[in-house]
């Protein structure tokens, strides 16, 4: 008890009072732990919700099903359904329509099942208002070829009531529905935040244009057996081409889509954290700095190193404590913005995300706090460990005392070199499970190897600044340039907290830029065509929605069509990957169009090795991913027998990061009866001619709703997605360098207050204020431009790992290197700027002070 007492008392005076006698400076240091904690538990919080979102729907969807009988993204004939009846005694079976349509008031997609009405509540719950699940009940809404179920909460802006009419979009024809009835909000009527509908089978057919045939078939076992053994039973009744997997497969392939994407941005709100940290780093050390007297006094009477390092240790926790309960609730409202970008990009590039609001409960939130306060443990162990081990005598000797680590003595310097070559040790190795953990390793490495270049750098520039500083501002100029060596460690950690956070934003900016550059040059290349057109309805990438392959004959015979190539693809799985298998009409795409080759015939010559031959051409992303190059195989299950399938070419893509495997449509054909089509493109042989084709395409196939984009709409279109899609980022780098900022100033103060006594001799033998305060506005400069270096050099080097590593590892893409030269000569100017008017405050500080009071111990 006594100890506690005693220990209490010394935290009091040591720590607590002097936080509460500089209480700016505390706040400060808070603010940036809770805006790190925030920027972290945010991006955490969308991801999982938007996974959580995904999970849950398909997992109330399927509801009880122990197994899925389905053929890889195309419907297949009903009488397969007939041949489970073999197994009644041993399995339950339902058959499924799937689709999606757009609502036409709100222009939400809205994702709609048909099932048995009748026997279906055995497999998934649902309760439907004011009607009973009998036959009684339901036979009005079994009978309706048109009548359709909607949750108690449809899409936002919308209602509707029993006897009510719906209009929605559905394979480019505006389908009018009635509102049968009406799920209640529990079981599947909360599923996918209410974009969703049922339908009995025999209308979802008639609706989707799928008379006879069925998307899948849900499986109960009833005797409970495991699912190996019941699918040796089923499958022998099942053409080889046709599927039977778990239910949780499905789940599995959402995670792998999403997973380097959603891995990729934690890592990179993790580095807003990492700046955060250097906050308590450095209010840690400064505090030991300030104290020194104090921490001499009690060693020498007798207290224990132990002693010393638990009272800094309490008041990094203290700190960190603070900071994540604030960073908690700050992370709240930052989560709702996080969530917004995370969805839009995931519902442009992967999967329809319907999440809109963020589940943030309080009593989940223990682990992001004991993060918080762990890395802040983490981040106060050096500055403690100096304080308790270094000897009293040399502590209390005034203006002796800095961080003993950060004196850029050789042992550091050759400390961080090793770390260097790690780094670059680490991104020559392979991913693991398609993700790249080495090349954030080699990232972090590349931090901590310009953390402890720091002071070296800081001596450097020195030796090598001061007679130039001398000549350009005098006096005020030399005694900056000259603090740099006086107070190392502390500048060193000012300056790794400026150098990381700009770090980060160059080589963001540079691997975005030159992404955007690779896009544009890209499609400006690839896309020849004058007209782009898919069915209305639904995303770019959605294949629900198919035309007549009729309509394409329709149009070669338009006045001025040179050519029209259409489009099919469907989403497969390859290697347990989702992958997507699209077909074209290559003697059109040879002739007229200009894939970018990497491995492979030129694309003049493409029709020759594609058109009536078995072969495929695939993406640069499948190439990696699955490790397939030109003249190997690729193997597919096909409905009209096993296709092999020899690859005769590489290409570049940045469109679907899962990557494509291409045939032409006589290849397609063979293995495939499928002869609907997603889309088409329209080559002219006079572009002066656009606008009035495009009405001829519409008046030809008036009876769908069509998306035409000309060329330059559909690249103005990918450009704009490509921006929306990287939003989320930049707002991480501005956060970064505003508590980077936060840090510089935090040590301007604490440096000017620890210098009261030498501003005061500098006053005493004749310094004017004014020149006091160029010196501190000198000295914050420096540090600034230091600061800019040292981060612009790391963030070329991490732009290279970022482009060269983790984007190709993580997503298969090759991106041309190109520097953004205006934005950065910007940022450099303005992130300098900035470490100058951060200067400002320390600067009028001590302008401020009185020389009698700063020299009265002399």
């Amino acid at each position: 008890m006594s100890f506690l007492l005693y220990f209490k008392d010394l935290f009091t005076a040591l720590i607590l009072r002097p936080l509460l006698r500089d209480p700016f400076r505390t706040t400060i240091t808070i603010l940036g732990v809770a805006v790190g904690v925030a920027v972290f538990l945010s991006i955490r919080l969308a991801n999982q919700q938007t996974m959580v979102s995904f999970t849950e729907s398909i997992d109330i969807v399927l509801g009880r099903a122990d197994a899925v009988i389905r053929v890889e993204g195309m419907a297949f004939d009903e009488s397969i359904f007939e041949k489970l009846h073999k197994l009644r005694q041993e399995i339950k079976a339902y058959p499924v329509i799937e689709g999606y349509g757009v609502e036409s008031i709100s222009g939400e997609v809205v994702e709609i099942i048909g099932t048995d009405l009748l026997q279906d509540s055995g497999i998934r719950d649902f309760s439907i208002k004011t009607v009973e699940k009998d036959l009684k009940g339901l036979l009005p809404l079994i009978l309706d070829p048109k009548g359709i179920i909607l949750p108690e909460k449809f899409v936002p802006g919308t209602k509707f009531a029993p006897g009510d009419t719906i209009q929605l979009l559905i394979k480019g024809k505006v389908k009018t529905l009635n509102v049968n009835a009406i799920l209640e909000n529990k079981g599947i009527g909360k599923a996918l935040n209410g974009n969703f509908a049922m339908m009995d089978i025999a209308a979802a057919q008639n609706v989707f244009e799928k008379i006879g045939k069925l998307d899948r078939i849900d499986i109960q076992f009833i005797n409970n057996e495991n699912f190996e053994s019941m699918r040796e039973k089923i499958a022998p009744l099942l053409p080889d081409h046709m599927i039977v997997e778990r239910p949780q497969r499905k789940n599995r392939q959402v995670g792998k889509m999403l997973q380097a994407f959603q891995y990729n941005l934690t890592a990179l709100s993790f580095v807003a954290l990492l700046v955060a940290l250097y906050l308590i780093y450095n209010m840690i050390a400064l505090s030991v700095v300030r104290r020194r007297v104090e921490i001499g006094t009690l060693r020498a009477i007798g207290a224990t190193p132990t002693l010393i390092a638990l009272i800094f240790f309490l008041e990094a926790g203290v700190i960190g404590a603070i900071g994540s309960v604030l960073g908690i609730g700050l992370g709240y409202f930052f989560a709702q913005f996080s969530l917004d970008a995370v969805s839009l990009t995931v519902n442009n590039l992967y999967a329809p995300s319907y999440v809109t609001e963020v589940d943030f409960q309080w009593t989940k939130m223990g682990p992001y706090f004991v993060l918080g306060v762990v890395l802040s443990f983490i981040s106060a162990l050096i500055p403690a460990w100096d304080a308790a081990t270094t000897p009293p005598t040399l502590v209390m000797r005034r203006g002796s005392y800095d961080l003993k680590l950060f004196h850029g003595n050789r042992g550091l310097n050759m400390s961080a070199m090793i770390v260097v070559v790690l780094a670059a040790f680490c991104t020559q190795l392979p991913p693991i499970n398609q993700f790249p953990y080495f090349g954030f390793l080699s990232v972090f490495l590349i931090i901590l190897g310009l953390s402890l270049l720091t002071p070296a750098v800081l001596l450097w520039a020195r030796d090598r600044l001061h007679f130039f500083f001398k000549n350009q501002f005098g006096g005020e100029g030399l005694l900056a340039c000259m603090n740099l060596s006086q107070n190392v460690g502390r500048n060193a950690l000012a300056v790794s907290s400026l150098a990381i956070a700009f770090m980060m934003v160059i080589s963001m900016s540079i691997m975005v830029h030159s992404f955007r550059q690779t896009v544009i040059v890209w499609i400006d290349q690839t896309l020849r065509a004058d007209l782009f057109v898919r069915v209305a309805g639904g995303r770019d990438i959605d294949y629900q929605h198919t035309l007549p392959s009729g309509s394409v004959e329709k149009l070669k015979s338009l006045k001025g069509v040179a050519a029209v190539d259409q489009f099919r693809a469907m989403d497969i799985t390859y290697n347990d990957l989702p992958v997507v298998l699209a077909t074209g009409d290559f003697s059109v795409l040879s002739q007229y169009g200009n894939l970018v080759i990497k491995s492979g015939p030129p694309s003049s010559k493409l029709a020759s090795v594609m058109v009536n031959q078995n072969r495929a051409m695939i993406s640069e992303a499948f190439s990696l991913k699955h490790k397939t190059n030109v003249g190997d195989i690729i193997n597919l299950q096909t409905p009209n027998g096993p296709a092999q399938l020899e690859v005769a070419a590489v290409y570049f893509d940045y469109s679907r990061e899962r990557g494509y495997i291409i045939l032409d449509r006589t290849t397609f054909l063979n293995y495939y009866d499928e002869t609907e089509i997603n889309s088409f493109v329209i080559y002219l042989d006079d572009k002066n001619q656009l606008n009035s084709t495009r009405k001829e395409v519409l008046k030809t196939l008036k009876d769908h709703r069509l998306i035409i984009r000309s060329n330059s709409e559909l690249k103005h279109q990918v450009l704009e997605v490509f921006d929306k899609t990287f939003a989320i980022t930049y707002s991480l780098e501005i956060i970064a360098i505003l508590v980077a900022v936060l840090g510089l100033f935090n040590t301007l103060v604490s440096l000017t207050l620890e210098r009261k006594r030498e501003i005061g001799i500098l006053r005493f033998i004749g310094a004017f204020t004014g020149q006091v305060k160029r010196m501190v506005m000198i000295e914050a400069g420096i540090l600034g431009l230091i600061g800019s270096v040292m981060g612009f050099i790391a963030g070329v080097i991490v732009s290279y790992i970022l482009i060269f590593v983790i984007n190709k590892q993580s997503f298969g893409w090759t991106i041309q290197v190109h520097f953004p030269y205006i934005f950065i000569l910007v940022m450099v100017t303005m992130f300098w700027g900035v470490s100058l008017l951060s200067g400002l405050y320390p600067a009028r500080l001590a302008e401020k002070l009185n020389p009698k009071e700063a020299v009265r111990v002399e």
